[in-house]
């Protein structure tokens, strides 16, 4: 059990608020950002939320028939039901019996507006609804329209409740554990020991799983270990472990996720083991100087553009502009949020404000090929007085 208590049905109620506003009559949500901020627990399959508005019946989450009796037991709704592709089964199906149930929905009377969620994602966990569901819903719902939800979805997420804070930092206590697994385990190795990168996630996610983490959330490969070239890559923001062996003198980030009652810990740290070419070492400490300047510009009211300026004014001064990746940050919270907002410059983000409680992933990619790469990710909360770090492991890289 976690010491902290979410208010899930809270959440039902910010999402039914939302629906007021935009005057719909249910929603059929399918990202996994909203059925885990909803359902309260861990939801691997392709599923569907109907929510109908508030008053006007219960929600009700459809997950696929093997899954069912675990989500029901480990989540706080009252109504949870299988769906199969099979007869009897079929989720549409299911839906429109629901909004028959609820009464907000009457096949003689005026066609349904239903929220939905449309896009697209960065992420493949997000779970937009696709266009063959959409077809399916308009099959059981004829002359329905869609609206939109998903501005709504990032809006009520965007701004963390003080339990979600306190998750999220327990989260990133659990990450400070597995870098300091790793970090004595490579300070004690003995003697001609090397190391794989698949070592070091073992490692990583062993402490971690020890101190309470119950899965390496990530859709990138779970704990994401890059040595040598393999953290050098331009923009390099994917590294899967591998069985390369990690040699001295060069780059080795180590990038640990954990989850903690549906709360996401993201801690990307950098290490050298031996001895470091100076021009590596250079390049380490202009990275140690940005990854200030992003938390001392990640404060309310400063936007996005702003920081990010300010940050790539250090990599220019020293030539090395051209190697910093230009996104500087982006979403955490629970299960599937972990893209928006993004910290990037340009009109389409740029003009975004930092805000008081909200919860951002600060990142520091930065490569060049043949030298070496460093990569900051640390769950970032701002408040009034400006940034604070959750985790404790420092932005230095250590020189093991």
């Amino acid at each position: 059990m976690n010491e902290i208590e979410i208010n899930w049905a809270g959440h039902i109620k910010k999402y039914q608020s939302a629906m007021e506003e935009l005057n719909l009559d249910f929603c059929v949500l399918t990202r996994v950002k909203s059925i885990t901020y909803l359902a309260g627990c861990f939801v691997p399959w392709k599923s569907y939320f109907f929510l109908p508005r508030e008053g006007q019946g219960e929600p009700e989450l459809l997950t696929v028939l093997l899954d069912v009796e675990r989500v029901r037991f480990e989540s706080h709704l009252n109504n949870v039901s299988g769906w199969g592709p099979m007869s009897g089964f079929y989720w549409e199906k299911k839906i429109q019996k629901l909004a028959k149930k609820a009464g907000v929905y009457d096949p003689k009377g005026k066609p349904p507006r239903i929220g939905v969620e449309l896009g697209v994602d960065i992420c493949v966990t997000g779970q937009m609804l696709s266009y063959t569901e959409a077809n399916y819903l308009k099959k059981k719902f004829p002359g329905c329209e869609f609206i939109d939800f998903n501005e709504k979805t990032e809006k009520i997420q965007f701004i963390k409740e003080p339990e979600e804070i306190a998750m999220l930092r327990k989260a990133s206590e659990i990450t400070d554990i597995g870098q300091e697994a790793v970090k004595k385990e490579l300070s004690e190795r003995s003697e001609g020991k090397v190391f794989t990168e698949n070592e070091i996630a073992g490692i990583g996610t062993l402490a971690m799983r020890k101190a309470g983490s119950n899965y390496e959330w990530t859709f990138t490969g779970s704990e994401e270990i890059g040595s040598g070239y393999r953290a050098s890559w331009t923009f390099n923001g994917c590294t899967p472990a591998t069985n390369k062996e990690v040699l001295e003198g060069e780059s080795l980030l180590v990038d640990l996720h954990s989850e903690y009652g549906c709360y996401l810990g993201d801690l990307s740290h950098n290490y050298i083991l031996g001895t470091c070419p100076l021009e590596l070492r250079k390049f380490n400490d202009i990275y140690e100087q940005m990854c200030y300047a992003l938390i001392d510009n990640m404060y309310p009211g400063n936007t996005f553009d702003n920081c990010y300026q300010e940050v790539k004014k250090i990599a220019e001064k020293e030539g090395y502009e051209n190697d910093l990746f230009f996104g500087l940050g982006h979403g955490i919270g629970c299960i599937g949020n972990e893209s928006w907002p993004v910290v990037i410059p340009g009109k389409e983000w740029g003009p975004m404000t930092f805000e008081e409680n909200m919860v951002e992933i600060a990142a520091v990619v930065f490569n060049r090929p043949g030298l070496g790469g460093l990569r900051l990710e640390s769950p970032t909360l701002v408040t009034k007085k400006g940034a604070e770090v959750l985790p404790k492991t420092p932005f230095e890289v250590d020189y093991v």
